[in-house]
């Protein structure tokens, strides 16, 4: 699929199966990618997600990608912190895109929206995230959209006996 059939827009209250839908697929897929767990968050109904939902100025939103035919390929969360000395920052989080689509684009283009839009809300001065520290596809392209790593919280996920750390990463707007 060509990245010229991608629509980015932010979602609203009929959008939300689909988000959850996306979401518990990339839980399934990737567990070291989140810190919430499958089993728990399938269980969910889709309107758990609706507080996620806004629109800039507002301080939270969701953005998702669709083909031509409506279907949500990808999507990215913003969540502005809440405390008065933190208001200067938000972070990204969830970035999802559907496990078959990956490597087209549709993750850039989530990227260079939500810095569209986060550069709208006043008095913000950085981003951050975590991404696990192991996936070098997910890690680049945090990189190539300007952020920079400035940490990394070992053994952050725990899955099993397993543990992935996580890369910490910001960007000055």
């Amino acid at each position: 699929m060509p990245l010229t059939d991608v629509t980015i827009r932010l979602l609203n209250d009929t959008d939300l199966p689909a988000y959850k839908a996306l979401r518990d697929i990339g839980l399934q897929h990737d567990p070291e990618a989140f810190t919430s767990d499958f089993d728990t968050a399938s269980a969910l109904p889709p309107a758990t997600y609706a507080t996620r939902l806004g629109q800039p100025p507002d301080d939270h939103f969701i953005l998702g990608a669709f083909d031509a035919s409506g279907a949500m390929l990808g999507a990215v969360v913003c969540e502005r912190e809440s405390q008065l000395k933190k208001r200067h920052e938000a972070q990204l989080v969830g970035m999802i895109i559907a496990p078959k689509l990956r490597k087209r684009g549709i993750g850039k283009a989530l990227l260079q929206e939500f810095d569209q839009l986060v550069r709208r809300l006043p008095g913000l001065e950085q981003v951050v995230l975590s991404v696990t520290a192991s996936n070098a596809h997910a890690v680049g392209l945090y990189e190539a959209a300007g952020f920079v790593r400035y940490g990394l919280q070992p053994r952050a996920i725990k899955i099993g006996g397993d543990y992935h750390d996580k890369a910490l990463m910001l960007k000055t707007l």
